[in-house]
């Protein structure tokens, strides 16, 4: 797809660095990219106020994106591009429509909109709407398009390094997450294999307040966790030792994290609670183990099988760059000629 001379401005909130590899594909495609964050500031109450209620914090957000319509107002946009939007009213899109005319406004939602109170407000006002999660697809008439690997786990499939992890887990602290990681973790244990954990919490106060209304936490000390983020080198270098990576989705949500596309892209088996995994078409008992929630048992035979090769095309499926054409290409091959 041809992406070159093409302007977007990208509002995303800062989310592990996914927001910085968008970019540095898109403008591998010939894309000019004006990236914001989509949030006024990344501190601790900002971002809990933005997904109690935005409209806490209602005028405070307003101005600041209203700084960034004034500062970008005189550029030829071909595309305003926002992930998630969790903190975008109405009002600024509305704002950005009346000044970028020639635009298609798109949005992507990598989290279940029940998990974002800001989305239903917003939907009507983009030319295209695309989802992770395939409920919100059906419910809310979204189109589906799943998440992306990055394209350094083409190299740990690639990788010879002898991996002596037998599990990973990595992941911020939710629900009842910590809790099933450690039985799956016991498990491994008896069987004497070797594990590696990296549980998040975005500060120490969330775990404090979590600890206080979270059962699974119980018994837990602030020191059994992290609270700085991995980084992207980090978890390529660990994925090359490692056998099996366990996912735990959010129990509100039912499409496929990111985690879990990695594991596709690093050829990787995968023990993950959320069924609908079998739905897609790179599923194979022999690589992906689903456990119930509740009772999270690992069989010996997944454990012993073979990690069976993904056809190409579907692998392929999966890749940022495919992600890119997908959100990209409705226009570029209908109304952009």
């Amino acid at each position: 797809m041809e992406f070159r001379g093409k302007r977007v401005l990208f509002l995303s909130a800062s989310l592990f660095g996914y927001q910085n590899e968008i970019k540095k594909a898109l403008e591998a495609k010939g894309a000019i990219v004006d990236y914001f964050d989509e949030r006024p500031a990344n501190t601790f109450f900002v971002k809990a106020m933005i997904r109690i209620n935005r409209n806490f914090l209602a005028g405070y957000i307003d101005k600041y994106h209203k700084k960034i319509i004034e500062q970008t107002q005189t550029n030829r946009y071909d595309f305003i591009f926002i992930t998630k939007g969790e903190s975008i009213s109405s009002r600024t899109i509305h704002s950005l429509r009346k000044i970028h005319l020639q635009a298609k406004f798109v949005i992507y939602h990598w989290d279940s909109i029940a998990n974002n109170k800001n989305a239903i407000e917003t939907l009507p006002f983009f030319d295209k709407v695309f989802s992770f999660d395939k409920l919100d697809c059906e419910k809310y008439s979204i189109e589906f398009l799943p998440l992306f690997f990055l394209e350094e786990y083409r190299e740990v499939a690639q990788c010879k390094t002898q991996r002596d992890i037998d599990l990973l887990f990595i992941g911020t602290a939710h629900s009842d997450r910590y809790q099933l990681v450690q039985n799956i973790v016991a498990q491994f244990t008896k069987r004497g294999l070797k594990h590696f954990l990296y549980i998040y919490f975005p500060s120490s106060v969330l775990y404090y307040k979590m600890k206080l209304f979270n059962k699974s936490l119980l018994g837990t000390r602030k020191s059994d966790f992290k609270y700085t983020p991995i980084s992207k080198e980090q978890i390529i270098n660990i994925y090359k030792r490692t056998n099996v990576i366990v996912d735990i989705q959010h129990p509100r949500q039912t499409g496929l994290t990111m985690r879990t596309i990695e594991v596709i892209g690093a050829m990787r088996k995968l023990i993950t609670t959320n069924a609908c995994i079998k739905e897609y078409d790179f599923y194979n008992e022999n690589n992906i183990l689903v456990v119930d929630r509740d009772n999270p048992v690992v069989a010996d035979s997944f454990l012993n099988s073979p990690y069976k090769q993904i056809p190409k095309n579907i692998y392929e499926k999966y890749s940022i760059g495919n992600w890119i054409n997908t959100i990209f290409g409705f226009t570029l091959n209908v109304n952009l000629k």
